[in-house]
């Protein structure tokens, strides 16, 4: 039997988490597996249970999710939004994925969140499972590196110019994997948490 979850219940209820479509029907939790199945994705159950039970919403408070020491993007990701499979396509990372982030993010990783500034949280399940930050200006990067990626990625015969800043850089990391200092494997990806539930329960 599927389990419930009340430490995500428990930490949306204290920073005053609110549903964005508050009378729109919420989908089953199979609805929400098959549909995460039917564009080659899986979701881990917590994340499934959490669109069929709240849906896409917001905090009314600061909601602050710990980085990793040293992260780029500060001590603290402040979760602003929280998408849902079967939500409005506003918020729905399967057609955010599709629409927004094709061949920008990681393969298998979701969006299941981000901050004011466009920044990302990413989901992922079996050999990458848990919770990720992503910096959408790739603050990793000192002066001077993107123009030399890119010439790199140039010389081995890929036309840059048909990618936009993140398709480039993601390229780069899967093709210089060696390279990539990062323990995630992308220079822009920091792990925060080792679940959709430990995450929720990390808010402070």
């Amino acid at each position: 039997m599927a389990a419930d979850y009340p430490q995500i219940d428990a930490a949306l209820q204290r920073f005053g988490f609110y549903r964005l479509e508050p009378k729109a029907p919420l989908p089953g939790r199979d609805a929400v597996v098959a549909q995460a199945r039917a564009v080659g994705l899986a979701v881990p159950d917590d994340y499934a249970w959490f669109c069929s039970a709240h849906g896409a919403g917001a905090f009314n408070k600061h909601a602050m999710l710990p980085l990793p020491a040293g992260c780029p993007l500060g001590p603290e990701f402040r979760v602003d939004i929280l998408y849902a499979i079967g939500a409005h396509e506003d918020w729905n990372p399967l057609a955010l994925l599709e629409d927004i982030y094709i061949d920008r993010l990681p393969a298998g990783l979701l969006p299941i969140g981000t901050d004011p500034g466009g920044n990302l949280l990413l989901l992922g399940n079996g050999e990458r499972a848990g919770v990720y930050a992503w910096d959408h200006e790739h603050r990793e990067l000192a002066d001077g590196e993107l123009e030399r990626r890119s010439a790199e990625l140039e010389r081995s015969g890929v036309d840059v110019q048909r990618l936009d800043i993140d398709q480039l850089l993601l390229l780069w990391d899967e093709t210089f994997r060696s390279r990539v200092a990062n323990p995630s494997g992308y220079g822009n990806l920091y792990r925060v948490a080792s679940s959709f539930a430990a995450a929720c329960g990390a808010l402070r």
